[in-house]
């Protein structure tokens, strides 16, 4: 009985790795291609999702938390959130001053003053690690360059 459902679960599975073998023939052949019919409208898309306050953001990764440390430290919630991308503003910004009103910030803080170098995973990408006092990794901040050439937080 457990020999048959064994076989049953790797036949679906060679049935699954052969239809994507198979797709990835289709659409990896020569000739094959994606055609963007109007690529104005895509660049007029990206032009309107321009950010606000592109402008805010150190030249380094570690400038702008260092940045977002000052503004931290002076619970200047507002200048806090435009070193976020856009995306995240907002909720940064509630989530920031959820933690004031419990009196946390200063651990959110204290944990960004002693963060360890992190590392570029690519020209536009760095990542840092957050880690206990063991140090495990406990969370990560991710950081973006914008098209003005500043880095901006995408995840705290």
């Amino acid at each position: 009985m457990k020999s048959r459902s064994f076989l049953r679960a790797g036949i679906v599975f060679i049935l699954i790795l052969g239809l994507g073998w198979t797709g990835i023939w289709f659409l990896g052949r020569p000739g094959a291609s994606v055609e963007i019919k109007n690529p104005e409208t895509i660049s007029s898309e990206i032009e309107d999702d321009s950010d606000n306050f592109s402008g805010y953001g150190g030249k380094t990764p570690n400038e702008t938390i260092k940045l977002l440390v000052a503004a931290l430290e002076k619970e200047n919630i507002t200048l806090a959130s435009k070193y976020f991308v856009p995306e995240i503003r907002e909720a940064e910004s509630e989530d920031l001053n959820k933690l004031s009103g419990a009196n946390l910030l200063a651990d959110l803080v204290s944990s960004l003053k002693n963060l360890e170098d992190g590392r570029l995973l690519n020209s536009s990408y760095y990542r840092y690690e957050v880690r206990d006092e063991t140090g495990q990794s406990v969370a990560e901040i991710d950081l973006v360059k914008n098209k003005a050439g500043l880095w901006k937080i995408s995840s705290l």
